[in-house]
C-alpha cells in the first residue's frame, strides 16, 4: 500500500473514531465535523452543517457545525432551514445520495435566492457538498459544506460517501438515547456563553438582550450608543438600513454591516426575526425583530498557509491553526474567530503538534518563528522523512 493510500485510511478511520463518540457525546459533533474538514476539504472549504430539516412548515435544528457559531446557527434555523434551495431540493434526495449543489440547483439561480445574496455572499459561498443521510417522519438529516468555488472536491465527496453509512447509525443513536434534542430552556445559557457579540433588538432598534461579550463591546465601541435602551448607529447608511430590515421594509432578510473604532473593525450580520420565532429568542419576550451576531474578522494570508501545509504535510485546518499560533494569537481567538468550538481548536491543533514534533504552543510560535513565512521554498530540515 503506497504511503498516500495509508495516509487517507488513517483520516478516515480517525474521523469515524470522532463520529461515534458524538453518537455519545453529542456535542463532539463540532469536532467531528471539524475532523472531516481538516482531513479531507479542500483550501477554503472550512464549514460544515449537520441539520435535521422539516419543509411543511418550515424549521430544522442543528447536530452540530464547524465554522458556525452557536447564534449563526439560530439565525439560519429562523431564516433559512427548510426554505433555501438546497434544503428544498435536497429533501428529495435518496437517503444516503452524495451530490455537488449545482447538481440539484442551477447556480444562477441560487445565487438569485436570498440565502446567497444576503448571507453566504459574504464569505464568496456558492457551491457545496450535499448528503443526504436520515428520515424520520416528515424530517430530514443533511449535511451541507458550503465553500467558493476552488479547489478539486473529488476527495472530499469521495470521503463524505464512505463516511455517510457512519454518521447515520451515530445520529441514530443519539437520537436514540434522548442526547440529540436541544432544550429551549437551555438558550440563554448558551447565548450568554456564546464568543461571539450577540444583540436582540426591537422594531424601534430597542435593545431587549445583549450576551456578556456584547456588553463589553457597546461600552467601548463609539459607533455605537445606547440612548433610553435604545441603540444609536453613528453611520447613518447602517442605522438606515438597520431601520429597514427591523420594521419589516423590503425584501431583505439580512444586512451585513461593519462598525469601525479607531483600528479593529467589528463585522455583524443582521436577520429579521420572524413573528412565530421571535418567543424563542432568550431575553427577547417575544418583542425581537432584529438578530444581531458578529465579532472581529481577522484573516491569514492564504500564502503563509499554503506554506505551512507544504513545511509540515498539515491539513489546511491545521496550516491555519498553526498560522495563528505564529502570529501570537490564542486558540480562543482561533475558535471564536472560525465559528468553532474550543474543544475543535483543541483537536486541530493536537494534530499539529503531532506532525512538527512539539508539545506546547509556545514551543510552536518559536518553530515558526525560526522559519520566517515569507521564504518561498519549504525548509527540509524541518520535515520529517518517512
Amino acid at each position: 500500500m503506497v504511503m498516500g493510500e495509508q495516509k487517507l485510511l488513517a483520516a478516515f478511520d480517525a474521523v469515524v473514531s470522532d463520529v461515534y463518540e458524538a453518537a455519545l457525546v453529542p456535542s463532539h459533533w463540532d469536532v467531528a465535523l471539524t475532523s472531516l474538514i481538516s482531513h479531507f476539504s479542500p483550501p477554503r472549504w472550512d464549514v460544515a452543517m449537520l441539520v435535521w430539516e422539516r419543509l411543511h412548515p418550515a424549521t430544522g435544528r442543528f447536530i452540530g457545525a464547524a465554522g458556525v457559531n452557536e447564534f449563526a446557527r439560530a439565525g439560519y434555523i429562523a431564516m433559512f432551514a427548510g426554505r433555501q434551495p438546497w434544503s428544498v431540493n435536497g429533501h428529495a434526495l435518496p437517503v444516503g445520495k452524495v451530490v455537488h449543489s449545482d447538481e440539484i440547483v442551477p447556480r444562477e439561480l441560487f445565487k438569485q435566492h436570498d440565502f446567497y445574496t444576503n448571507f453566504l455572499a459574504n464569505w464568496e459561498d456558492e457551491v457545496a457538498i450535499i448528503a443526504s443521510l436520515d428520515r424520520h417522519g416528515q424530517d430530514h438529516l443533511g449535511l451541507c459544506m458550503p465553500a467558493p468555488d476552488v479547489g478539486d472536491t473529488s476527495i472530499l465527496r469521495h470521503a463524505v460517501t464512505r463516511l455517510v453509512p457512519h454518521i447515520q447509525r451515530a445520529s441514530r443513536i443519539s437520537r436514540r438515547i434522548g442526547e440529540a434534542d436541544l432544550r429551549a430552556a437551555n438558550a440563554e445559557a448558551g447565548l450568554d456563553a456564546s464568543p461571539s457579540i450577540i444583540l436582540t433588538l426591537g422594531p424601534d432598534m430597542e435593545l431587549l438582550h445583549a450576551n456578556p461579550r456584547a456588553q463589553k463591546w457597546l461600552e467601548r465601541t463609539q459607533g455605537v450608543r445606547q440612548i433610553q435602551h435604545r441603540l444609536h448607529f453613528a453611520d447613518r447608511q447602517v442605522r438606515s438600513r438597520l431601520e429597514k430590515l427591523a420594521k419589516g421594509h423590503g425584501a431583505k432578510r439580512t444586512e451585513t454591516v461593519a462598525i469601525t473604532d479607531e483600528s479593529r473593525t467589528t463585522f455583524l450580520v443582521a436577520m429579521r426575526v420572524e413573528p412565530n420565532v421571535a418567543n424563542d429568542l432568550a431575553g427577547a419576550n417575544g418583542g425581537a425583530a432584529l438578530l444581531l451576531v458578529g465579532g472581529g474578522r481577522r484573516d491569514v494570508s492564504v500564502e503563509i498557509v499554503e506554506r505551512l501545509r507544504d513545511w509540515f504535510d498539515l491539513t489546511p485546518s491545521e496550516a491555519k491553526i498553526a498560522a495563528y499560533i505564529a502570529d501570537g494569537r490564542t486558540l480562543e481567538e482561533y475558535a471564536n474567530d472560525r465559528g468553532v468550538s474550543i474543544n475543535a481548536a483543541r483537536f486541530l491543533i493536537k494534530g499539529v503538534f503531532a506532525k512538527t514534533g512539539v508539545g506546547r504552543q509556545a514551543e510552536l510560535a518559536a518553530l515558526l518563528h525560526e522559519a520566517p513565512l515569507e521564504w518561498q521554498s519549504p525548509i527540509d530540515n524541518f520535515v520529517t522523512t518517512v
